[in-house]
Parts: structure tokens; sequence; C-alpha cells
């Protein structure tokens, strides 16, 4: 039996086996189990999750590298790799799935993502998502690029959600393997659906589809201008009561009644993506290009999108415009800006423009970058986006900042902080 070193409270060193070590650990989780939560504070439950976070990922390492190495002992004795996940499966009540999954997870602890998972920098399903990417690379990539692969995935994997992790590592893949994009539009189309389900007793029924990143990046459009809390309804600030869920259904349906009465000069009302594309992009109709949201589509389905509405496409090539151009300010007078200036400033700034902010464009809000309150007019000249948070900087009081044209940059402005108010003094 396996030997381990180990220091037991309140015991020096001592050599125990496997037995001694399982003892203790169920005596431990016991012990854990009987905390009373209730009477500690909000700093010492946060290190007390993390702590148990962190040592459950690695037990369920230490499971799964022990689940191989008896799967190993019974394919010595002649079971096939499926006889041996049925017997462990019917043994500990679990799917033969799950059996799978943990012998070949036990199997990969001395990969970059096996070896941050066996000490619980990152979750099981982390390094599963870098396994399956790293598998999908192509046979001529060298062992070398391959790692590196694997260590920039663990590396991302560290500080993001799995759902996360999985989009970067489609986009790395699809990065490094282009000639596969030839296929992939065909492959989206094929699977593709909608099915209405029957109305239901209490007159419901359910919507299922699988979605094509066009009708993807249409959905997350909606649910980024509709489906926060007060959005497709009329409430008071802090009174929204819907679920997620309730508000995501809410902003589709609000989104479908207003998709046959689209006015190009209302501020709300048209669900806006934004997607860049170069000249030598559009030559290649199968690249891969993306949303401001971060999903992939091809350049074919990009320009699709734009259909009829020729004011949802701005080319610039050597930095002159090819298209027609459009009076994007025929309503310098109101004071929302409409949504195609909000479009122009999309393509333009592709986000907020603060020193630094990462916010995409479909987080950001129009900015005058002469306040309003002081006869700034609602133009693109005068516009910038801004994220909330930052937009929220800008007002009258001390502490506020305050936003100027940059006569170095046209149609850019600079973010001046409290006490600066010439351009100069930056």
């Amino acid at each position: 039996m396996e030997q381990g070193v180990w220091d037991a409270p309140g015991q020096g060193s001592e050599t125990a086996t496997l037995a001694d070590v399982l003892a203790f650990l169920e005596a431990s989780v016991e012990s854990l189990c009987q905390v009373d939560w209730s009477d500690l504070d909000a700093d010492v439950l946060v290190d007390a999750v993390g702590r148990a976070e962190i040592a459950a990922r690695r037990l369920e390492a230490a499971g799964a590298r022990a689940t191989a190495e008896l799967a190993g002992l019974h394919r010595q004795k002649g079971r096939s790799a499926g006889g041996v996940a049925a017997l462990l499966a019917e043994k500990l009540g679990l799917a033969r799935g799950v059996v799978h999954g943990r012998i070949e997870a036990g199997g990969r602890q001395a990969t970059p993502a096996g070896r941050a998972a066996a000490v619980g920098e990152i979750t099981a399903e982390h390094e599963r998502i870098i396994s399956r990417a790293v598998s999908g690379l192509p046979g001529t990539m060298g062992g070398s690029a391959t790692t590196r692969f694997a260590e920039e995935l663990t590396e991302f994997a560290r500080a993001v959600a799995p759902a996360r992790l999985r989009t970067e590592a489609a986009r790395r893949i699809a990065a490094l393997c282009p000639d596969r994009g030839k296929d992939r539009e065909e492959h989206q189309e094929r699977r593709r659906s909608a099915r209405l389900g029957a109305v239901r007793t209490d007159g419901t029924s359910t919507l299922t589809m699988t979605l094509t990143p066009r009708a993807r990046a249409l959905v997350e459009r909606a649910l980024g201008d509709f489906g926060g809390p007060g959005g497709a309804v009329a409430c008071e600030p802090g009174s929204d009561e819907r679920t997620p869920e309730q508000r995501a259904h809410d902003a589709l349906v609000h989104q479908w009644a207003l998709g046959s009465t689209v006015d190009p000069a209302r501020p709300k009302g048209i669900a806006t993506i934004v997607v860049r594309v170069t000249p030598e992009q559009l030559e290649e109709p199968a690249a891969l290009v993306e949303t401001d949201s971060g999903t992939q589509l091809s350049v074919r389905q990009a320009v699709s999108m734009a259909g009829s509405l020729p004011w949802f496409v701005s080319l610039l090539r050597d930095g002159r415009e090819e298209l027609h151009r459009i009076d994007v300010d025929a309503h310098l007078g109101r004071r929302l800006a409409s949504a195609i200036q909000r479009l122009v400033l999309y393509a333009a700034h592709g986000g907020c423009s603060f020193p630094g902010c990462t916010a995409p464009a479909r987080r950001s809000q129009f900015h005058h970058v002469k306040e309003w309150s002081r006869g700034g007019p609602t133009t693109v000249g005068n516009g910038t986006l801004g994220c909330p948070v930052h937009h929220a900087f800008v007002g009258d009081g001390p502490s506020a900042w305050t936003t100027v044209a940059d006569p170095g940059s046209p149609g850019r402005c600079t973010w001046l902080p409290p006490g600066v108010d010439r351009l100069t003094d930056v």
C-alpha cells in the first residue's frame, strides 16, 4: 500500500499508511461539516470558501489519479477500457461517462493543465477544456508549440470561468487552423434549428434553438440592450423583481416586437452589432472575425448581417471612406444620440475612450465631449464613448473629470482629471 509523509495535529512528522491518511481526511471533513458558519464574519467566510474550494479541487484531482491507477490494474488483468468503466461505475454509483472522465484526467496530470488542477489552481472542468483544445490541434504542430499552447491556455484559465476559457480556446484554435473555416459555415448551417413546443395546459410553451454565430450575436445584442434590470419594462429603479431568465425572455420578446418597426433615427430599438473587418479579410469570405462581445463568425456572415441597411457598414481603405456618406448628424438638436451616431462611434472607438479602459462598445454610452448642458451639440464630432463607470466621472463637482476635443487626433477626446482645465496641462 502506498505510503506518505504527513503531519497530524499535535504530532510530529511520521510515516502513515494510506488508510491513516484517509481516516484523518474523513475526520477533518466531519469536523468541517459541524462548523457553525452563521457566527462568522464575511472576511472569515471568504477565506474559508476559498480554502475549501482549493481543497476540493485537489481532492478531486487525487481521486482521478487513484481511479486511473485502479483502471490500469484492471486492464492488466485483461479487462477492456469499457469494462473497467462499467465495473467502477456500478461500484461507485456513477455514470460511465463520469468514470471515463476521471480515468482520463488521472492520466493527464503530467500536462501543464493537469499539474495546475492537481494543486487546485484550476478546476477539473478547466483541465478538460484545455485537454480537448490540445487534442484538436493539427498534427503538424511540434511538441514545443503544443506545450506552449497548453501553458498559455492554463495561465488564462487561472483567472476566468470555464465558459470564457472554452470561447478563448476555440478562438485560438481558429487562429492556428484557418483552413478549418472552409467547412465551418456549412457545419453551422446544418446544425441550426428552432423548435417551438406544443402549448402546455397553462398556456406556456418552449422554444429550443441551436444558434448560428449570427443568431447568437443578435440574441446577445438584444440581451445587452433590454435584458438588464428595468429593461423592456417600465418600473421604478430598484423595483425590478424579475429573475435573469425572465428578463432575458422579455428582452427577446421586446426585440422581436420592434423588428418590423425599426426607425434608424430612434435612440433605442435597433439591435446593433459591431464587427470590425479589414479590407484584407473582406477578400476571404471564410475568414473568422469577432463581434464586440467575442462571438466568432465568418466574414460572409458578418457582411450578410448588414442586409438592406447600408449604414451598418463603414469601410475605410488607406484612411479614405469608400462607401456613401450618410447624414449621421441630422438630429443634432436632440440630447440623445441616434442609433446611427452610436454605430459610427462604435466603429471608430471600439469601446470606452477613458485611458486604459477595456470596456467594449456594447457596454459603453454616448458622451458629449462638450456637455449638452453647456451647449454641446449631439454630433459624432462632439461625441465619444464612455462606460457607465467612467461616464459618471464627468460632472460639475470639485472631484469631477472633464473632456475636451483633441486637436491632434480628430474625432478623439482627452479626459482631464480633477483640477486640470486645459489640454496643455495634462
